[in-house]
């Protein structure tokens, strides 16, 4: 045993898997994080951490491959039109994060705004305090501290945008999207 592994553990194999972890599996790890971390996303993302470094090498690159296929399944031109609204602007790297929000909001919060955005009007979200960034890079980050190498690629997610196309317009956005303009839209 090495001084390194005296101090930090054996590391664990780099393994490379397409596998996606079991969506309940998955969805359940969310929804504890999100309660542990009372609602707040950075607390979320520290309780992430200690959920995952449970897990085997393995099964963290699992859920990062699953993490990875919702990220892409939601990339929809209605969302990000949402996100746009909700933020008062969302770049490409700004439209990553609220995904990576988005999942960590849980699997109903999830599965509701990819079939209708404007049921974000629920939420509480204050555009001024919330950070979107940070819930993707957990799994990375733990895996590696595991392993003591580089995450492998797992899955590559999808980034062909998907919905209707819509215009930064103040006219076309609430006309579009009345729910959330009226409560996030610039006045």
């Amino acid at each position: 045993m090495g001084i390194f592994d005296k101090f930090f553990g054996n590391k664990e194999p780099v393994q490379n898997s397409v596998r996606l972890m079991d969506e309940n599996q998955f969805w359940k790890i969310i929804e504890k994080t999100k309660f542990d971390g009372n609602g707040n996303y950075e607390k979320q993302q520290t309780e992430l951490n200690k959920n995952l470094s449970k897990l085997t090498a393995i099964k963290i690159l699992e859920f990062d491959n699953k993490f990875r296929t919702l990220r892409g399944q939601a990339y929809k031109c209605e969302l990000w039109a949402g996100a746009y609204i909700m933020n008062g602007g969302c770049s490409d790297d700004c439209f990553s994060d609220f995904r990576d929000w988005l999942i960590g909001q849980g699997k109903e919060v999830y599965g509701d705004a990819i079939r209708d955005v404007e049921t974000l009007v629920e939420l509480e979200y204050d555009m001024d305090s919330d950070d979107w960034e940070g819930l993707s890079y957990v799994p990375r980050a733990v895996y590696e501290k595991k392993t003591r190498n580089e995450m492998p690629e797992g899955i590559q997610e999808n980034f062909e945008i998907t919905g209707e196309e819509w215009e930064e317009d103040d006219a076309e956005l609430s006309s579009k999207f009345p729910k959330l303009y009226a409560k996030w839209g610039i006045e």
